[in-house]
């Protein structure tokens, strides 16, 4: 267990959503879903002394109303040849300017700021999310791509329902109660990102700060001051890069923003697709740029993506 201890060490500022009420067992029972044997076959049983089947989950970012990227990494064997497949990267636009990403940011966060929405007491959101799941037994390595699907409703009270559901399977509700961040969140840029700090003290990094915005994105509806404070804190992001316009993977075009990171324990470039007219992130994505460490999986390879589909207030 000293390698399963050492990783939780690694990542134990990476989990956006600590703190967030949710049910250990429904979590055990939605991992032995994924992992059951693609055929049909029954749900791993008990683990024999030669055959570990202990899950250690690395960047696990599933609790409460908030489920992302997750990895198996199964102590006991080796991978096998057969790689995962993962989905393929975006197709982005060479950008046609010079101006530095922090700039563009700037100039969509100002604009940001002068927009005016409705409002409401209840939260509405939905997102769509890719995640990774790999097992080792023995000398056997199974990957699975798992599309989860969520919607999520809170009450001005703290209470709320998660209506979440892996691909081809049936819906599953889960009751939610007062989330990780205050509502309303600052708009001063300085503020929100200490308010993050609280629950992600590595915010000031790309790796940090993806996990942070994450999120928050899946804990609240911003408004526009709000979204315009976000933008600021992802364009005070170390190294940041404009990548230029793309299509995001559910169809909606946008400005590309990253920065590269191996806080995560692996060489990994984060990606911001922002909507520069409602200053709305659209999504953000996780590519391994240079080593896979021992995932089972190609470099470069896309390992998880979410795209934010609905975020409203009424």
């Amino acid at each position: 267990m000293r390698a399963v201890e050492s990783v939780r060490a690694l990542l134990a500022d990476s989990d956006p959503a600590a703190g967030l009420v949710a049910d250990p067992a429904r979590r055990r029972r939605d991992l032995r879903s994924i992992l059951a044997d693609p055929a049909g076959g029954a749900p791993p049983t008990a683990p024999t002394p030669r055959h570990r089947r202990v899950l250690v989950p690395l960047g696990v970012l599933a609790t409460g109303a908030a489920a992302a990227l997750a990895f198996g990494l199964l102590p006991g064997g080796t991978a096998g040849n057969a790689q995962a497949a993962t989905p393929p990267p975006l197709h982005y636009q060479v950008p046609a300017t010079t101006t530095p990403a922090p700039q563009l940011l700037e100039d969509i966060a100002q604009h940001t700021a002068t927009l005016s929405e409705p409002d409401g007491p209840d939260t509405v959101l939905e997102w769509r999310e890719w995640n990774l799941f790999t097992r080792i037994d023995g000398d056997t390595a199974t990957s699975r791509v798992v599309t989860e699907t969520h919607k999520v409703v809170l009450h001005a009270d703290g209470s709320g329902t998660d209506v979440r559901a892996f691909e081809g399977e049936k819906p599953r509700t889960q009751q939610l109660h007062r989330g990780l961040y205050p509502d309303p969140l600052p708009t001063d840029p300085a503020a929100l990102r200490e308010t993050l700090r609280r629950s992600t003290p590595a915010v000031d990094n790309p790796s940090g700060a993806a996990e942070a915005i994450r999120s928050v994105l899946r804990a609240q509806a911003l408004d526009p001051a709000q979204r315009a404070a976000l933008l600021r804190l992802i364009a005070a992001i170390p190294g940041l890069r404009y990548d230029g316009t793309v299509v995001d993977r559910a169809g909606r075009p946008g400005e590309a923003f990253s920065a590269e990171s191996a806080g995560s324990g692996l060489p990994t470039r984060y990606t911001f697709i922002v909507d520069p007219t409602t200053g709305r992130v659209l999504g953000d994505e996780a590519m391994l740029t240079t080593s896979a460490g021992k995932l089972n999986v190609p470099v470069p390879s896309m390992i998880g993506y979410t795209a934010y589909l609905a975020a409203y207030r009424k």
